[in-house]
């Protein structure tokens, strides 16, 4: 540390900032050959575009069923803007790969094909393999609970938290320094 003002364990709102620690989910799960971002988002999330439902009305070619990990990582699958409904209706505004469009909602269900992906909390997950690592501990981090979907995924039959990549975490400042 160079130089530091406030408070170092005060956790703060990471908003958007909280996609590069999903970055990290993702990252693993490329490296250890788990996913291909070539990969349909429905093949590791059978229910994805269903809970929560997706107005696909607005395209007049493409489907959910085309859009890929890629896509949802970065900002190309199509959806409107934001994953809470009073703001924004969950859309498909556009067919699949044919333009950017900065969404929460691409990767919230990025964060769901990463948590069936795992098959555990993304919360837990990166705990074991990121953060303790990188010597954080529970306090530095932590997740807020999903606002805009049911809590739980069914992964294998059980109830896992499900996490979001759009302004999903609170941390402290030396704790997004590491990141």
């Amino acid at each position: 540390v160079v130089y530091r003002w406030g408070s170092p364990t005060l956790r703060y709102e990471m908003k958007s900032t909280s996609k590069s620690i999903g970055g990290l989910a993702l990252l693993l799960a490329l490296d250890e050959n788990r996913l291909a971002l070539a990969e349909r988002a429905v093949d590791p999330l059978p229910m994805f575009g269903t809970e929560p439902s997706v107005d696909t009305s607005p395209v007049s070619s493409g489907s959910l069923s085309d859009i890929t990990l890629l896509q949802l990582a970065t900002h190309t699958a199509g959806f409107s803007k934001s994953d809470d409904t009073d703001i924004d209706p969950r859309q498909l505004l556009y067919t699949p790969a044919s333009t950017w469009l900065y969404s929460d909602q691409g990767v919230n269900w990025l964060a769901d094909a990463l948590t069936t992906t795992w098959a555990e909390d993304l919360d837990t997950f990166l705990f074991s393999r990121v953060f303790t690592t990188m010597g954080f501990v529970r306090s530095d981090i932590q997740w807020r609970n999903n606002p805009y979907r049911t809590p739980n995924l069914s992964v294998n039959g059980s109830p896992v938290a499900r996490r979001e990549f759009g302004s999903g975490i609170h941390a402290n400042v030396n704790a997004m320094a590491r990141i």
